[in-house]
């Protein structure tokens, strides 16, 4: 998406929980040790951290970093509603969001940090384990080189979830969905912020830097499996694909007119799905001799 908004996280959310490993979760958690410390890198309105302070179990401490202030403020909202919703205990404290389950005692704090200038700040010594999430594909080979050699000087496990890889499937096809989906893919290796975007190559490009420098990597698709009575998604991805292909290839525009308008029928005739390709990615350092 090009909209990074709280509203456009929240609609999200649903597909990215139901697409994410729990395979590579629970081998992450084990990696962590007995005292979870956890930085998340982009962390939006805090889903690695909703999504993972369960598996992980145990008393955590976690930074949630990110640029965006209002995402930041809304972290807060997002975790007392979600730990209400388990029937836990919330509570805002100097140290950050407290969640307290009975079991184990979970702090979350927000931190406002610019991840292109400023990513080697992080005081990444001082943590167990690095997440971050439908993040990768925005950021460009120098900025993954960084993240790679932070993550080697200290060791860190990462778990980087839900980085699309270029798949894109509408149900039933139409003959216009090649030229739309490789406008869009031209459009997401745009500047972002941190230079050129790998797009969807870019958690193959991290995978094998972290091979070369002493980490064990898997990566596994994650996809989200959008049904026809997910409508307003299905809107919602049908007029972002639409401005993004007519903005990477203005010549077209009257062809990606034709195939929204023929989407939006099969949406309203409740006909229309879709998947998109994500991939998540562990990379645990290698055990020494």
């Amino acid at each position: 998406m090009t909209d990074f908004s709280d509203e456009w996280l929240s609609r999200r959310a649903p597909f990215d929980l139901a697409a994410r490993d729990g395979e590579l979760a629970v081998r992450f958690a084990a990696a962590l040790g007995k005292t979870a410390r956890v930085i998340d890198l982009a962390a939006g309105h805090g889903a690695n951290f909703r999504a993972l302070a369960p598996i992980i179990g145990g008393d955590q401490d976690w930074v949630l970093v990110d640029q965006d202030p209002m995402l930041l403020t809304a972290q807060a909202g997002e975790i007392a509603r979600w730990a209400k919703r388990e029937g836990w205990h919330c509570s805002s404290e100097a140290e950050g969001v407290v969640v307290e389950t009975g079991s184990a005692r979970w702090c979350a704090k927000a931190k406002r940090l610019d991840l292109s200038r400023d990513l080697e700040r992080l005081d990444f010594a001082s943590f167990t384990g690095v997440t971050t999430t439908a993040f990768l594909d925005l950021v460009s080979a120098p900025w993954l080189d960084r993240l790679a050699a932070c993550l080697a000087d200290r060791r860190l496990p990462l778990l980087a979830t839900l980085s699309v890889d270029g798949r894109r499937d509408w149900h039933p096809p139409l003959p216009e969905d090649a030229a739309v989906l490789a406008a869009f893919l031209r459009h997401q290796g745009g500047d972002k912020g941190f230079g050129p975007a790998l797009g969807v190559s870019a958690a193959a490009y991290l995978k094998d830097r972290l091979d070369g420098l002493g980490h064990e990597t898997l990566a596994v698709k994650s996809d989200w499996r959008i049904s026809p009575e997910h409508r307003r998604m299905l809107a919602t991805l049908l007029e972002e694909a639409t401005a993004v292909a007519t903005a990477a290839e203005p010549r077209s525009a009257g062809l990606f007119a034709r195939w929204l308008a023929e989407r939006q029928a099969q949406l309203s005739g409740g006909l229309l799905s879709m998947s998109v390709g994500h991939l998540d990615l562990l990379a645990l350092p290698r055990k020494t001799p």
